[in-house]
């Protein structure tokens, strides 16, 4: 009788991962996170500690996540019309996930970063000296994806117009980590455009456009810095 209730109180526990794995893009996108994490630190002598502090976070924001998804559904089942504190309920319930998100980030840094730094020493990439030629990628740039975004307009599919404002901030993003050559700018510059990004795709008619600029202007950095 008692193994009987613990085996069906870990079924349903099971039942409700999965189905905020199923239902939740977020919760998709912190296994995979975890997952990449988890395997990265396989191949690194880390710590006891370092591996202990991993886990902790990794844990935290899935069970923010999971607390998040709970309160969705009850305030969904109490209310299916807008309410001031039904909107009150959900955004504090997201903050958590973000402040869980947000620590994961920064631990994950500070475990990773000696190791990174090391491996990226050992590249021994000279940084790119500036000149007039990065200036002319950019604005090769902003011309060829101008050029594009006409064209595509005329073929009458404006969701696969690339933006030209993640073009232009992903290219130029580009050009300064190979300029700069330096992990913790490289850090920085990829939150920064992280955060455009994701200020841009809260438009849900713009998500393609964005992703397409994004690609763009990375391809142009790239192989633009390449041809230099």
């Amino acid at each position: 009788m008692w193994l009987s209730k613990v085996l069906r109180s870990f079924r349903f526990a099971l039942e409700g991962l999965k189905y905020t794995l199923v239902s939740q893009r977020n919760m998709r996108i912190h296994f995979l996170a975890a997952l990449c994490v988890l395997g990265f630190s396989l191949y690194l002598p880390l710590s006891k500690l370092e591996v202990l502090l991993l886990f902790v976070s990794i844990v935290l924001v899935l069970l923010a996540e999971l607390f998040n998804t709970a309160v969705e559904a009850v305030v969904d089942m109490v209310t299916k019309d807008f309410h001031p504190l039904a909107k009150v309920a959900k955004d504090v319930a997201a903050g958590a996930v973000l402040l869980s998100a947000g620590l994961a980030v920064i631990v994950g840094i500070s475990v990773f970063y000696p190791y990174l730094d090391l491996a990226m020493q050992t590249f021994e990439f000279a940084p790119y000296p500036p000149n007039i030629g990065l200036a002319a990628l950019i604005v090769f740039d902003f011309f060829l994806t101008l050029i594009l975004k006409a064209w595509i307009h005329r073929l009458e599919k404006p969701q696969w117009e690339p933006s030209m404002t993640t073009s232009l901030a992903f290219c130029i993003a580009t050009l300064l980590v190979r300029m700069i050559n330096n992990l913790l700018v490289t850090i920085l510059v990829t939150l920064l455009s992280a955060l455009l990004i994701g200020t841009r795709l809260r438009i849900r008619t713009r998500k393609r456009p964005v992703l397409l600029g994004a690609v763009l202007g990375i391809v142009v950095g790239i192989l633009g810095i390449q041809l230099l």
